[in-house]
């Protein structure tokens, strides 16, 4: 449990109201990092000419939108189930919107993906100029 200062969660009578919340806010995450792997495979796949790596990503996307699904229904049956209000109502409320975002996110990895297999499949390449691509000097 986190500590009181950084409890997000409030305090609820219902502890299975606070594991439910640390449950939606955790898969959230989890998707969220899938997400950016998958950019970030998906860029790699079309800067190195790697179709099996962007076959990887195109893979999955299956996953990402099976999260959505899952992450928007589990939220839905929390505000039907526990009727949350004022900061957990504005906590699940932004779960079911950054979920969409997050799976669009996905969607234009895979269309990435998809450009770097026609590229592999055609012999051609992106030119990147430089030593290192700009997006891994981010991190």
């Amino acid at each position: 449990m986190p500590d009181k200062k950084d409890d997000v969660y409030g305090d609820h009578i219902s502890h299975k109201f606070n594991d439910e919340l640390m449950a939606l806010k955790s898969e959230f995450l989890e998707m969220g990092g899938l997400v950016e792997s998958q950019v970030d495979r998906a860029i790699t796949s079309l800067v190195e000419n790697d179709g099996h790596l962007a076959d990887e990503v195109r893979a999955t996307d299956k996953k990402v939108d099976q999260m959505e699904i899952d992450l928007d229904e589990e939220a839905t049956l929390i505000i039907a189930r526990r009727q949350p209000t004022a900061r957990d109502l504005r906590l699940v409320i932004s779960v079911i919107k950054m979920v969409a975002d997050l799976e669009r996110v996905g969607d234009e990895a895979k269309k990435i993906a998809k450009f770097a297999i026609k590229l592999s499949e055609e012999g051609q390449a992106p030119r990147v100029r430089g030593s290192a691509p700009h997006w891994q000097s981010c991190s």
